[in-house]
């Protein structure tokens, strides 16, 4: 039946269930000048076309058995994008970009935030916007973030629709991954030093060698030197995500996992930078963007460069990452093997 629909029709399908379903709560919100779940979700949708990449692949095997005997079943595997996580990039809790995550952010650290040392408190409560603007730092590209990693609001589609869209590993509204509680580790570069592989220079660069005009990936804090406020950003959105979904030893997060269901479901590879076929990102504020991207795109004869038209005035930044899944609905008690017809991603 899905080998005929197009991916306008999709996007229909997935609006038509989703929306109503999981929102009907927050439509009175949805005047506010501050970003808030629908707004996030339908921003989300209307990147179905460009980041959904829906693909039958080939087909899994089953073994059937009831009381009268046992015989072989057949299901379609087909391979796609979904929207998993929603990473917030701001320099203060204040500029959080989210309203409701703003608002458990903040009341949450608030109980916590007293127990710090009062220079971290100063930073945080928007004594100081980011460390540029400070007289105890010489450079104003040297720039301090806090980022969080929650799952998409989005849900599943019905049962129903098991043959023909996956499900994710994430649950929604979940929060995988906060800087704040994860505040020694990404105020201090130092703490993944013994990660000498990933610290080596050139080898978790953000871009095309030699042309790194980004960022690292390690060491995975908040601190970034980048003279472009939205790359910067992106240098820490991609961190936090890595955070999120790869770990590391000693970081406080919320692992990542959820049960398959009533579907065989293979799930996406580990988060790697400049690599769409491990996740893609796509922007929703402060330019709403309906297409996705990897970082790392090099713009160094561009004469407004990549964050052109993208700065923000509170410095706040809001991405969310599509990541790969397979999977074929289950046709039985036994599954004997899959085979694939055509690569995925």
């Amino acid at each position: 039946m899905l080998r005929g629909m197009s991916s306008i029709q999709i996007k229909s399908v997935l609006r038509r269930f989703l929306l109503p379903l999981f929102f009907a709560g927050f439509i009175g919100s949805t005047v506010s000048a501050k970003l808030n779940s629908v707004q996030i979700t339908d921003q989300t949708l209307k990147a179905v076309d460009s980041c959904l990449k829906w693909k039958v692949i080939g087909t899994c095997t089953w073994l059937h058995c009831d009381l009268f005997g046992c015989r072989v079943r057949v299901s379609l595997k087909i391979g796609h994008y979904r929207p998993d996580l929603v990473v917030s990039v701001y320099p203060t809790i204040e500029s959080h970009p989210w309203n409701e995550v703003k608002t458990v952010v903040k009341t949450a650290f608030s109980q916590i935030k007293h127990t710090l040392p009062e220079s971290i408190r100063n930073v945080i409560e928007g004594n100081a916007l980011e460390p540029g603007h400070s007289s105890k730092h010489i450079s104003r590209n040297l720039r301090l973030f806090e980022s969080d990693v929650i799952g998409h609001p989005l849900l599943d589609l019905p049962a129903s629709y098991a043959d023909y869209f996956c499900t994710s590993h994430t649950i929604p509204l979940i929060p995988y991954y906060s800087s704040l509680l994860d505040i020694l580790a990404w105020r201090n570069p130092e703490f993944e030093n013994l990660n000498l592989i990933n610290s080596i220079p050139g080898r978790r660069e953000i871009g095309r060698w030699p042309l790194f005009t980004w960022g690292s990936v390690y060491p995975r804090c908040g601190w970034t030197n980048q003279p472009s406020p939205p790359k910067a950003a992106a240098v820490i959105a991609q961190r936090a995500g890595d955070i999120a979904v790869n770990g590391g030893l000693l970081r406080v997060r919320i692992p990542i996992g959820r049960s398959a269901g009533h579907q065989k479901r293979w799930g996406p590879p580990a988060l790697r930078e400049t690599n769409g076929s491990t996740g893609t990102w796509q922007m929703i504020h402060p330019q709403k963007e309906s297409s996705c991207e990897a970082f790392g795109t090099n713009d160094l004869w561009s004469i407004t460069g990549w964050g052109g038209g993208k700065v923000d005035r509170k410095n706040a930044y809001l991405w969310v990452l599509w990541r790969p899944y397979k999977c074929c609905a289950k046709r039985g008690q036994v599954f004997l093997g899959s085979d694939d017809v055509h690569g995925y991603p």
